[in-house]
């Protein structure tokens, strides 16, 4: 309750007291009296009722002065005085106490501070302490996050449910497409956060198959656990991923790790020395050609000098010799490189064509009849481009054929493994399969960014079309892949197991986090994920027509401010700024020409917030500019709001002031760049985690006690 309206209630109710208890004793003394006395008065009364009502007055007055001296002497200033004691113990201990009243509760305020001092200076004495301990533990810490943030490689480190535990800043390159100095508007529109959902950027068909791969790896104990898969990141780059798995100490999955590496210019490469080996080709085989050729015209030439002929002879089979080898080895070489740089992996040729089979199921509706036999053949594939592909071939046999159902076998010829897919029917030409090998590789909402060609090339793999020569009416594609003659050793990337107990360096407790869900209400404050934003306007007149100029946010996960995932962005307004805002926010009209219209930053605002809970002061102004901007956006902002006007009102009920800077001074909070969209938003985040601790000493622990909480105070009822 507001604390000039407590003080009215005081006043009426003494008051109301007071006059209650005089009228009883006047009643009882009358009816004491005798009839004289009781005339005696009532003429005294009316001769002297100027005197008589001075005298009350003067009395009331008396009572009110007294009334209105201990309220705010001893009953404002304890109540003040509980809660900056409050803040000293728990979120500010340099605070001191700065309260008006009596001698004693000055001489209370003054014994409180010294107190104060003397546990700050203590508790500075035992922090300086810890620091030093921790000093060299820190600079191991610092020095493995700078050697991770500057991998070449990205890497993403996810839980269970693919929430992002970790992240490197060649990760963010790869996947979100923009530097640390880009605009929001820049970015590709895909954001990588801690506590974010990777599926918002990679798509998850892609990272439940290498799951799936894992966990048929860990069934079958297999030494090399990883598995691999290509992506496109930003602007169409292409990135080979390798993803390797984390377990708990019983062996289950408690999250995984995806290493990127950019192998768009590696293949770009690879094509140019594709084009020059061709040539390089043709033009050794002519030579090698015209040097057989004039073997054959001197040898059509007998009466040479027989010491010519001998010199020519072995000069050009010396040449032939030469050349052959110069061809075999750059195909080598060239072989060897293209390998290196796209991993194939080693698995079963059964349980290849066992997994083709579920997806054309599950994708597609074919079914593929598996015959199974004793044929212990491995293969070398990238499991998931090899299975698109061949995926991709039953899509257009269906489409071509008009046939659902299919059988496949496996056999083994020369050095080729062959997966024969066969139906009723008439074979494909040959140059139906030329055209399926130019098509990019999409199965309805899935694909990858190569042709058929390509991965069939990559493989060293072969497609032929057949009618079956033993069955009328039956026909057979057969899939030529190279079998695995000799185990080979790879290079195994383990699994990684978490220790009992904690890392040294990072904190993973978003490892046991509970997944982000719309019932959010039982969840407790210190657990969510939160999006502190402020906008900064033209004015204040909501309905009046003023405009949104700015919106700042910062995220803040598992108790932390990340201050790398901001959004920061001025917007044009397309109409004039008032001088007047212009002197608090400091935003000049020059500053808004040429920036993006609310209708392009708000779509990504509402983005980069999703899934979490929304705060900010003052919140019910912000939240109705926006609101303002549905129907010309298309955007609803639907997320869960908490206000720190409404919260500082629950932890500070007895101060008079609650704007951000009063709030941020009694908690030791400094603001940089105050009235700006970010700074603010920067500012609102620190005095929000400040308000958590102050929050659960009152029993408020939940978002749904803090939303019941805010309800309550005087400043949920403000409307714009």
């Amino acid at each position: 309750m507001n604390p000039n309206n407590r003080y009215w209630w005081f006043v009426v109710v003494s008051f109301t007291i007071a006059f209650a208890l005089v009228i009883s004793l006047g009643f009882f003394l009358w009816q004491q009296l005798s009839a004289a006395e009781t005339q005696l008065i009532l003429q005294i009364l009316k001769d002297r009722f100027i005197y008589v009502f001075g005298l009350i007055f003067v009395l009331l007055a008396g009572l009110g002065f007294i009334l209105d001296a201990i309220f705010n002497n001893y009953i404002i200033p304890i109540n003040k005085l509980t809660e900056e004691i409050t803040l000293i113990n728990s979120v500010n201990p340099s605070h001191r106490i700065k309260v008006e009243g009596s001698k004693e509760i000055m001489r209370l305020v003054n014994a409180i501070n010294v107190g104060a001092n003397r546990a700050q200076d203590l508790r500075g004495n035992v922090e300086q302490k810890i620091q030093m301990a921790k000093a060299d533990l820190e600079e191991e810490k610092n020095l493995l996050a700078a050697f991770m943030a500057e991998l070449p490689e990205g890497v993403l480190i996810c839980n269970a449910e693919g929430r992002i535990l970790f992240y490197n800043k060649r990760a963010k390159e790869f996947l979100e497409g923009q530097s640390e100095n880009d605009s929001p508007l820049n970015k590709s529109g895909r954001f990588i956060g801690l506590g974010r959902s990777v599926f918002g950027v990679i798509d998850k068909s892609v990272i439940v198959h290498a799951l799936d791969e894992i966990a048929e790896k860990l069934k079958r104990e297999e030494m090399n656990i990883a598995v691999y898969f290509v992506i496109v990141g930003k602007e169409s780059n292409l990135l080979r991923v390798e993803a390797v798995p984390i377990l708990n100490q019983q062996r289950q999955l408690t999250g995984f790790i995806m290493i990127f590496y950019d192998i768009t210019q590696q293949l770009q490469v690879d094509s140019r020395v594709d084009f020059l080996l061709k040539n390089l080709s043709r033009g050794i085989r002519a030579s090698v050609a015209s040097i057989r050729a004039a073997i054959e015209a001197i040898l059509e030439y007998p009466h040479m000098g027989q010491e010519q002929l001998t010199k020519f002879n072995k000069i050009i089979h010396k040449e032939s010799l030469a050349l052959g080898v110069i061809l075999d080895n750059a195909a080598i070489d060239y072989s060897s490189h293209v390998k290196t740089e796209w991993p194939l992996v080693k698995m079963p040729a059964q349980d290849l064509v066992e997994t083709i089979a579920k997806r054309a199921d599950n994708v597609l509706g074919i079914q593929v009849s598996v015959e199974s036999n004793d044929l212990e053949e491995w293969v070398r594939v990238d499991s998931y481009s090899i299975i698109m592909a061949i995926i991709y071939v039953l899509n257009q046999l269906k489409n071509e054929m008009g046939g659902r159902n299919f059988s496949c076998t496996l056999g083994r010829k020369g050095r080729f493994v062959n997966i024969d897919l066969l139906w009723e029917g008439s074979s494909i030409k040959m140059e139906t399969l030329k055209k399926w090998d130019e098509q990019p590789l999409m199965i309805e909402d899935e694909g990858i960014p190569l042709t058929l060609k390509e991965v069939v090339g990559h493989h060293e793999a072969e497609i032929w079309s057949y009618s079956c020569r033993d069955a009328e009416n039956q026909s057979y594609l057969r899939i030529c892949l190279p079998a695995v003659e000799v185990v080979e050793s790879d290079n195994i990337r383990t699994m990684t197991i978490v220790p009992e107990s904690r890392p040294e360096f990072y904190d993973f407790d978003l490892f046991n986090q509970p997944d982000q869900t719309p019932e959010l209400d039982n969840q407790p404050l210190s657990s969510l994920t939160y999006t502190v934003f402020d906008t900064e306007t033209t004015g204040l007149d909501t309905r009046g027509g003023d405009e949104i100029i700015a919106i700042g946010a910062v995220r803040v996960v598992n108790g932390r401010i990340l201050h790398e995932e901001i959004f920061d962005q001025l917007i044009d307004p397309k109409r004039h700024v008032p001088i007047e805002s212009i002197k608090i926010h400091g935003i000049q009209p020059e500053m808004l020409q040429g920036q993006p219209l609310i209708q392009q930053v708000l779509p990504l605002f509402n983005q980069f917030s999703e899934e979490t809970i929304l705060v900010a002061h003052n919140a019910a102004f912000d939240m109705r500019m926006l609101e303002l901007k549905e129907n010309q956006t298309g955007i609803k902002i639907t997320n869960p709001v908490l206000d720190t006007l409404l919260l500082a009102a629950v932890v500070h009920p007895a101060q008079e002031n609650q704007n951000l800077e009063a709030i941020a001074k009694r908690l030791g909070i400094s603001i940089v760049g105050r009235h700006t969209a970010l700074g603010d938003a920067l500012a609102t985040a620190e005095v929000f985690l400040k308000f958590l601790p102050l929050l659960a000493q009152q029993g408020i622990h939940t978002l749904k006690e803090a939303r019941l909480a805010s309800k309550k105070t005087m400043y949920a009822r403000l409307k714009y």
